[in-house]
């Protein structure tokens, strides 16, 4: 998909499926920078933020927190760093980190789901079995 040069909030909301209430909260937060303005007003996006949006979407559909996505992209645009030659090692060894921690919190999340299901499943079987024995 190619994108204009730029594009308003209700452009990239569309696009992104972020609502521009949502956009409006990142920026806030941090985790978005503020866009440049048309006249001082309107917020203008560009091809940029939508791949970064595109990279919050998808650490959001990985169950990552806010705060954790904040800290992912505190350095900015990896890309943007390879590019320009400056050195994208210790952003990206963050960002590792990051994920590291966090699938280990999936993990520890997954067995804890599985020893639910087997307390599930052993209180169904106790059920079963007392209306078989009636």
């Amino acid at each position: 998909m190619s994108v204009s040069k730029f594009l308003s909030i209700s452009e990239i909301s569309e696009i992104t499926s972020f609502t521009p209430h949502t956009l409006r909260y990142y920026e806030k937060m941090g985790i978005l920078s503020k866009p440049e303005r048309i006249h001082g007003k309107d917020r203008k996006y560009s091809e940029k933020e939508v791949r970064h949006l595109k990279g919050i979407k998808t650490l959001k559909e990985i169950g990552m927190s806010l705060d954790d996505i904040r800290e992912f992209f505190l350095e900015g645009c990896i890309l943007d760093k390879v590019q320009s030659g400056e050195n994208f090692k210790p952003p990206l060894n963050k960002r590792i980190r990051i994920l590291e921690t966090h699938l280990g919190n999936l993990d520890q999340k997954k067995k804890d789901l599985e020893a639910m299901i087997r307390l599930t499943k052993a209180k169904l079987k106790e059920y079963e079995t007392l209306l078989g024995t009636e």
